[in-house]
């Protein structure tokens, strides 16, 4: 794992056991990079009208030290992030701020669609994403069982916070999307899955915000959402 050792654990303290028991058995593509801020959740998911449902962040060499050096440059964000301070307040979803998109360009790509129909700023104010796990891989290797029963857990505090984001979300009656893994969402969150307001991309591996991706009637409904947004404020 290609990190900077002089960073300290951003794990949680009640978590920090069983993430390094986690890591001394799951190959490298699997290990969780401690030393990079976790990125639980992005935007003002406590009131966005539209919620995304993802797995967890992923990581990338190329964003890391050596590369554009991302993950140490936007720690000062994250940290205001947990915390429901928007480091960017212009763009809650400060995936789409302009010199964030020279760093990491990934949910610029997939939100292109959208931003190009009705604008940025009503993307940015109102569309938040939520991770199931908060914490960077390669790939994502669930917990195993035994594990999170050592810590009395069913899943990690963290996780479990971001469960109740959703719950709210689901209680104002939020447009959940889920790219992909729904069947990790369903297992934590029962009542997600007979949720009415939910949808889907139709490509797991590229989960574009596109018309065809997202099937006519969902790009409609969600663009319609959002301009009705808009307008309201």
């Amino acid at each position: 794992m290609a990190t900077d050792t002089s960073r300290k654990s951003f794990v949680i303290r009640e978590e920090q056991a069983i993430i390094s028991k986690f890591n001394n058995r799951v190959e490298d593509e699997y290990k969780i990079y401690t030393s990079i801020f976790p990125a639980p959740f992005m935007g003002n998911v406590a009131t966005a009208p539209v919620i995304i449902l993802m797995l967890n962040p992923g990581y990338d060499d190329n964003e890391d030290v050596g590369g554009t050096n991302y993950y140490k440059k936007y720690e000062n964000w994250w940290m205001q992030q947990i915390q429901h301070i928007l480091p960017y307040s212009e763009l809650p979803l400060f995936c789409l701020e302009k010199e964030y998109i020279t760093n990491s360009s990934y949910w610029n790509d997939k939100l292109k669609p959208i931003v190009e129909v009705v604008g940025r700023e009503t993307v940015a104010n109102n569309m938040a994403k939520i991770q199931f796990f908060p914490y960077h891989s390669r790939k994502f290797k669930a917990l195993h069982k035994s594990l999170l029963k050592e810590e009395n857990f069913n899943y990690l505090p963290t996780q479990e916070y971001n469960f109740n984001l959703v719950r709210n979300a689901m209680e104002r009656d939020a447009m959940i999307i889920i790219p992909r893994s729904r069947k990790y969402w369903y297992e934590a969150i029962p009542e997600l899955e007979n949720y009415k307001n939910k949808y889907f991309t139709n490509s797991y591996g590229n989960i574009i915000f596109s018309e065809k991706n997202l099937s006519t009637s969902t790009f409609d409904k969600l663009i319609g959402k959002l301009r009705e947004i808009s307008i309201e404020n």
